[in-house]
């Protein structure tokens, strides 16, 4: 569709082959971090992002398209990076074609925030649009919503110093990388990690105008109402989808740690016959559907 220069527009990207991205909390943050530094550097204002396992939807609205493009090239190009590097992989990871329509008129605006933070809800992964963390809605009501806020005073020097180079990032525009994450949760327990993740979002998703997306409604508690009360839909954009649930997911990452894979996303990386071997372990093990364990292992051919 055509671009409107200063409106909003749902964007919706997915990956090349429809493998799975997201696998552990590093790939998360690292996305996250890149698209919430890149945005200022070209004029572009956040109002909503979704990161599902395979592709990701955004609310955004830029001056001109040639900002909106230079900063989506900008936010693949350091990600693709970032994630090839860590994951030991060559070659694109997303679809050169990027699904954007204009949302023009509160009508249709509304429409476009439901469906985006009900993503993850429509894919039965959690049953309140803001239970989910990878749609950063609850970090406009709360700067720490999954665990409890740090307290500096009690809190270990790894802590202490992870907070302090998150700061530090943050001041400087930078984005967080695989290296620095895995160094610092290396050194936390299960709820330290838990703690830092929130301090990083709530840090980084300063540049989401969350009271914007209030004005919408008249309040944010309102908001969250109208949201969990319709789940929106999307009639602009060519959405793919693969399957009905990604709770299947779940299961196949739970049996991966028990199962020797300190990182999830190590199954890039397993020659073919590796893969072969282990998708015959999940098909066995858990619920997931055939389509779901190649788009997961990487291996060619996910189609459903």
């Amino acid at each position: 569709m055509k671009f409107i220069n200063g409106e909003v527009h749902h964007t919706y990207q997915r990956t090349e082959t429809g493998f799975n991205i997201f696998y552990e909390v590093q790939d998360y943050l690292v996305y996250f971090t890149i698209f919430m530094t890149q945005a200022p550097r070209y004029n572009v204002t956040i109002y909503g992002l979704c990161l599902m396992i395979d592709h990701i939807h955004s609310l955004v609205s830029a001056r001109s398209h040639g900002q909106f493009s230079s900063f989506i090239k900008a936010v693949n190009i350091n990600f693709v990076k970032e994630f090839n590097r860590a994951h030991g992989r060559s070659g694109p990871v997303f679809t050169e074609r990027i699904g954007k329509a204009p949302k023009v008129g509160l009508k249709r605006l509304r429409t476009a925030i439901a469906y985006l933070f009900n993503n993850p809800v429509e894919r039965y992964l959690c049953r309140l649009a803001q239970d989910y963390r990878w749609n950063f809605l609850a970090y406009g009501y709360s700067t720490h919503p999954y665990s409890d806020a740090i307290q500096i005073r009690y809190a270990s020097y790894a802590m202490r110093r992870a907070k302090s180079e998150v700061d530090g990032c943050v001041k400087r525009g930078r984005h967080l990388t695989y290296p620095q994450l895995d160094r610092m949760f290396k050194s936390l327990n299960a709820a330290e990690r838990n703690q830092l993740t929130d301090y990083i979002i709530s840090r980084y998703s300063a540049a989401i105008r969350y009271d914007h997306l209030a004005a919408c409604y008249g309040s944010y508690e309102n908001m969250l109402t109208a949201i969990n009360s319709n789940t929106g839909s999307e009639y602009d954009i060519m959405e793919t989808m693969h399957g009905k649930s990604d709770l299947e997911y779940r299961e196949i990452y739970r049996y991966l740690h028990a199962h020797g894979f300190e990182n999830a996303g190590d199954v890039i990386t397993l020659d073919e016959a590796s893969k072969q071997k282990l998708m015959k372990a999940l098909s066995s093990n858990t619920s997931a559907k055939p389509f779901q364990i190649r788009k997961y292992l990487h291996i060619s051919s996910c189609a459903t």
